[in-house]
C-alpha cells in the first residue's frame, strides 16, 4: 500500500512540474473609424500566402469570418505588410478594397510566420483620407485549460475511483434471517 501511495504522489508531482502553458491564444482585430471591420486570427497564424522582397514582408489571409459594418461577413482578403506602401489591406463585400498605410509595423518576423503586435494603430488611407481608421489588436480571453490542469483532473478522477473501489472491498455485508 505504501508503494502505491509513493507512486501516486510521484505521478502527481511530475504532472504539476511539467505543466506547460497552452498556446491557443486568439487575436481580435477591430478596425473602426472610416471603415468598420472585425475578425479573429490565431496568435501564431499560418498565412494562405506570403511574400518577401526588397520592399518588405507580406502575409495574406483569405476568406476569414468576421463583421463588416456590423454585419456578419466573409472577408475575402486580409493583407499585412512591412515597409510597403500598404501596412494593411482589406477586401470584403460591402467594403470594397481598402488600403491603409503609416500604421507602423503590425507584425514582426517573416511573412510566412507573422507575430502580430498588440496595441492600437492609427491607419491612414492614402487614397481616401475620410476612411482613416484605428486598428486595435488584442488577445481574446478564452478558457483553454493547460495540459497540467488536465493531468491533475485525470489524476483526481483516478483517486476518487480508487477510493470507491477500496471502500467497496472493505465493506462487509451480513445477512440475518429473522
Amino acid at each position: 500500500m505504501q508503494l502505491k501511495t509513493l507512486l501516486t504522489t510521484t505521478a502527481a508531482s511530475l504532472a504539476a512540474t511539467i505543466a506547460v502553458p497552452a498556446n491557443a491564444a486568439t487575436l481580435l482585430f477591430e478596425l473602426t473609424g472610416g471603415r468598420n471591420v472585425t475578425f479573429e486570427l490565431d496568435s501564431n497564424p499560418i498565412p494562405d500566402s506570403f511574400g518577401s522582397s526588397f520592399v518588405g514582408e507580406q502575409a495574406i489571409f483569405r476568406n476569414a469570418q468576421g463583421t463588416v459594418n456590423g454585419l456578419e461577413s466573409t472577408i475575402s482578403l486580409i493583407s499585412f505588410g512591412t515597409s510597403l506602401i500598404a501596412d494593411f489591406n482589406v477586401v470584403a463585400s460591402g467594403l470594397g478594397f481598402t488600403q491603409f498605410a503609416n500604421g507602423g509595423p503590425l507584425f514582426s518576423g517573416p511573412g510566412s510566420a507573422p507575430v502580430f503586435a498588440r496595441g492600437t494603430f492609427q491607419l491612414t488611407n492614402p487614397f481616401a483620407p475620410s476612411s482613416n481608421s484605428t486598428l486595435v489588436i488584442s488577445e481574446v480571453a478564452a478558457p483553454v485549460p493547460e495540459p497540467g490542469t488536465w493531468a491533475m483532473m485525470l489524476l483526481g478522477f483516478g483517486f476518487v475511483g480508487g477510493a470507491m473501489r477500496s471502500a467497496k472491498r472493505r465493506q462487509k455485508v451480513t445477512v440475518s434471517y429473522a
